[in-house]
């Protein structure tokens, strides 16, 4: 069997429409299998959600991956319960938040601006 000229690798951004895709299946598994694309995306007419096809030892990869984020984060984070009254309007919290943040950006760019001992090889 002699090997197939190399192709150039398959746009990834568009979703190819799942009519399309029917008809081009064989086509896209060799591309996937050969490394040509990484993944597919397919769109369907009828859902605004969209559906990627991927390599099996990929799709491990990603779930041994996130398998190794949850056992280093630990416990699973609880959701609030409840609810929460703001005694002040919300937009007076956001004008304090982001005063706090500016000061904190001022200070840092002055402690990032300022002369260190032992820079000029003196300490």
């Amino acid at each position: 069997m002699t090997p197939r000229p190399r192709r150039t690798r398959v746009k990834e951004s568009a979703a190819l429409p799942l009519s399309l895709a029917r008809g081009r299946l064989f086509e896209l598994a060799e591309d996937m299998l050969t490394y040509r694309a990484d993944r597919v995306a397919l769109s369907h007419k009828d859902y605004d959600d969209q559906l990627v096809l991927v390599r099996a030892s990929d799709l491990a990869k990603m779930d041994a991956d996130i398998a190794a984020l949850r056992e280093r984060a630990g416990i699973e984070p609880q959701p609030l319960r409840g609810l929460m009254r703001l005694n002040v309007a919300s937009d007076d919290v956001l004008v304090e938040a982001r005063r706090e943040q500016a000061e904190l950006w001022e200070a840092k760019l002055k402690s990032l601006s300022a002369p260190h001992e032992g820079a000029d090889g003196d300490e």
